[in-house]
């Protein structure tokens, strides 16, 4: 550890920043909290010796990071030298808490987790397309502040300050795609796993290893409950197969949508979780106050227990055997094992065996064997999806029961405990429920059908096969019917009078001729669409390209959307996404009908390139859904390319899901 000699409380480095307090160090630098008597506001400083081999690659970088505007990374507000120490200002971050300090009580909520790294690699994300990065992610590096917000610190400087090794922009993506997994992982379970080779090597301090076994570091479902497929699956792909995402980017579109707000409950028990501390300690000691929450790690007997109850360490001996228990029976619920999981991995193997069984002796009523396997392996898919089902069910009601049990002594940790057992039934308040496809069998073997019930069943299923040929060759007999020029002309644009037929994006054929109504000037006929594109220029540029002639196919009931978002704001990360429209010609626009399968705000500008920077507005619409015209204004003049432009995504089907959406686009 490199001291940094020359600097201590009372300090002024370039005239104008007083040093107060030290709050972490490094190999070749210390961070210190500061004042700026000039602005008469904190700061952070990080100083570093100007002759160290680091401090000229450092003072770049912090220039460089400084030039990206992103709410969500910490700004650098100056670099400088004075005399032999050099020195980066940063902005403050009063009342921020460390991902590192948050994660002292165990893993976090797996939603939780999602915003965390889903907003840092948004913000990663931006800083990548200006050929930056980090290359050094710890769980230091990402801060929560009081209201939940997440920065992302040390982009490109960090990497400077530790010497890391030089990597091209393919290589430097993949290293922080990898970097934002293992926050993944360590903020699920608590622990840091190792990565794939050329993946950051930095370690942070204060978390233990992730287990390793054979083939990598075990996966977070393993060791935790309640972890979400996708994230499951994204960190076992990453870490164990070297495969997974390859951009910060790429990551945040695997675990989108993530919620805006932090969380008030740990999402699988249903217990409130306390206030965030504001207070942030110093290096070298530990916190003190950090969040307790987290999905229950199957560790050390009464492990949960001592998280909830806020008194880690300090649990009763008596409770560590039902502690253990509770765990183990939870975690083998999440897992599917056969032996901690006896709810879910019998009633899921009685339900698939007792479909297969019914199916198996419905094929054999005297039938040959092709017949036979069709409804077999109808069954075999029922019995597939019912034991999902009662999986997930079992699974649910494990958990619960674990927190109960974590409750209840909780409420009573000042009295002896006894060793009392608590049941699944005692545990539950209200039990969760489970949709099942088909009635249940529990039991023995069922019962072989009767030849009666054999001939009806067989007899349905000739009667659908029947149906089913019919409408196949009436199908096949239309083919060929509409051959006829007049109707292959896709008809996609339609006015008051008659319709129009219009180039699709697709063939870009030239529209015959009409002639307009008596109730409609030619002013006011349709324009040609014949090409478009997605229109993403604050992101990666392209947003669901392949939808985008759904967007002036003159079906209403087809649209153009957007991916998911997390909130209307596009997470923060961009102001607007939509379409750029090709017109036939230069055309000088009267009026614009959109049609919006739900409310939006959208503007419409009318150019000649992709770009907002020389459009002219022919209007915009404020929480609009529905069909809606917009004119122009009189002096606008002729161009080429329409662009559609949403600035606030409309809700989709479930909560924290937002998305631009166009129905139908027609200019005239």
């Amino acid at each position: 550890m490199t001291q940094v000699h020359g600097i201590g409380p009372g300090t002024v480095l370039g005239g104008r920043y007083a040093v107060t307090l030290r709050t972490s160090e490094g190999p070749h630098h210390e961070r210190w909290r500061a004042t700026d008597n000039t602005l008469d506001r904190e700061v952070v400083l990080v100083c570093f010796p100007v002759a160290s081999s680091v401090a000229s690659a450092t003072l770049d970088a912090a220039r460089r990071a400084a030039g990206i505007e992103d709410p969500r990374l910490v700004r650098v507000l100056d670099v400088g030298t004075d005399v032999d120490i050099a020195f980066v200002v940063e902005e403050p971050l009063t009342g921020a808490m460390p991902m590192s300090h948050i994660l002292h009580s165990g893993g976090l909520p797996a939603e939780e987790v999602r915003r965390i790294v889903g907003e840092a690699a948004s913000a990663l994300e931006k800083a990548r397309h200006r050929g930056l990065h980090h290359l050094t992610l710890t769980p230091s590096s990402l801060l929560r502040m009081p209201d939940g917000d997440v920065k992302v610190r040390g982009l490109a400087t960090d990497a400077a300050l530790v010497d890391a090794e030089r990597s091209s922009d393919e290589l430097a993506s993949r290293i922080d795609a990898v970097g934002l997994v293992k926050l993944i992982y360590a903020g699920l379970t608590g622990r840091w796993p190792a990565g794939p080779a050329g993946a950051s090597r930095a370690r942070p301090v204060g978390l233990e290893p992730a287990p390793t076994m054979i083939g990598g570091v075990a996966a977070p479902s393993e060791i935790a409950v309640g972890i979400p497929n996708d994230l499951d699956l994204v960190c076992r792909m990453t870490l164990n197969e070297d495969r997974g995402p390859v951009s910060p980017g790429d990551l945040a579109l695997q675990i989108a949508p993530w919620p805006s707000e932090p969380p008030t409950s740990d999402g699988a028990t249903g217990i409130r979780l306390p206030a965030q501390s504001s207070e942030i300690t110093p290096a070298g000691g530990s916190p003190a106050t950090a969040p307790r929450y987290g999905p229950a790690v199957a560790g050390p007997s009464g492990d949960l227990y001592a998280r909830l109850a806020g008194r880690r360490g300090t649990h009763d001996p008596g409770g560590d055997a039902a502690g253990a228990g509770a765990s183990a029976g939870a975690a083998g619920a999440a897992n599917g094992s056969a032996a901690g999981a006896a709810a879910s991995g019998a009633a899921s193997a009685g339900v698939a065996a007792g479909a297969a069984a019914a199916g198996a002796g419905l094929a054999s009523g005297g039938q040959g064997a092709g017949d036979a396997l069709k409804p077999a392996g109808a069954a075999s898919g029922v019995a597939s999806a019912m034991g999902e089902r009662v999986s997930s069910f079992a699974r649910a009601a494990a958990d619960k029961a674990t927190a109960r049990a974590a409750e209840r002594r909780i409420g009573r940790h000042d009295e002896p405990f006894h060793g009392e057992d608590i049941a699944i039934d005692q545990a539950l308040e209200e039990p969760p429920t489970a949709e099942i496809a088909a009635p249940l069998v529990f039991g023995g073997t069922p019962e072989r059908p009767t030849g009666a019930q054999s001939r009806i069943a067989l007899a349905i299923v000739g009667a659908l096969v029947l149906v089913a040929l019919v409408i196949g060759i009436n199908n096949v007999a239309k083919i060929g019917e509409s051959d006829s020029p007049a109707e292959a002309r896709p008809t996609v644009t339609v006015t008051r009078t008659r319709a129009t037929p219009t180039a699709s994006a697709t063939t870009q054929q030239a529209p015959p001729p009409t002639t307009p109504s008596d109730t409609q000037s030619p002013n006011d006929q349709p324009v040609s669409i014949v090409g478009g594109s997605s229109f993403d220029p604050q992101d990666d540029g392209e947003e669901s390209p392949n939808q985008v002639p759904l967007a002036f196919d003159g079906d209403p009931s087809t649209a153009w959307k957007s991916r998911w978002y997390g909130s209307d704001t596009y997470n923060r990360s961009k102001e607007g996404v939509g379409l750029v429209l090709d017109l036939s010609a230069p055309t000088k626009v009267r009026e614009v009908e959109l049609t919006l399968p739900a409310a939006q705000d959208v503007s419409v500008f009318l150019a000649d390139e992709a770009s907002l920077d020389r459009t002219q507005e022919i209007g915009k619409v404020r929480d609009t859904s529905g069909s809606v015209t917009i004119k122009a204004p009189k002096d606008i003049e002729a161009g080429t390319k329409v662009i559609v432009w949403v600035t606030r995504p409309a809700p989709d089907e479930a909560p924290n899901h937002y998305r631009a959406q166009i129905a139908e686009v027609v200019v005239r």
